[in-house]
């Protein structure tokens, strides 16, 4: 993540956590164990993450979200590939019919 992306995943955390305190200091480090991060993965995973968490998600926490979220996106993409195909197949009218490839 960047600069800018780590400072939105702490905005967001300080605007929900109210004894979370952001200074230099601690965004600092949030973006160096955070710059391996997909930020499109690292922001659903907080979001998750402050929904069903009492106190302030770690650094692990989001990391390990963000990777269950990578997954699931991935997933879900591969489900509307299948789902494209299985269309497909029912508008040609070849539902049920494998190819001889």
């Amino acid at each position: 993540m960047t600069n800018t992306e780590t400072a939105k995943i702490l905005a967001t955390l300080a605007a929900v956590y109210q004894n979370f305190q952001v200074n230099e200091f601690t965004q600092k480090v949030w973006e160096n164990l955070l710059e391996d991060v997909d930020y499109r993965f690292a922001l659903p995973a907080t979001k998750s993450l402050i929904k069903t968490c009492k106190y302030v998600p770690s650094i692990a926490e989001i990391i390990e979200t963000s990777k269950i979220e990578k997954l699931l996106q991935f997933e879900r993409q591969e489900e509307l590939k299948i789902e494209s195909c299985r269309n497909n197949q029912l508008a040609d009218g070849n539902a049920g019919v494998l190819s001889s490839d």
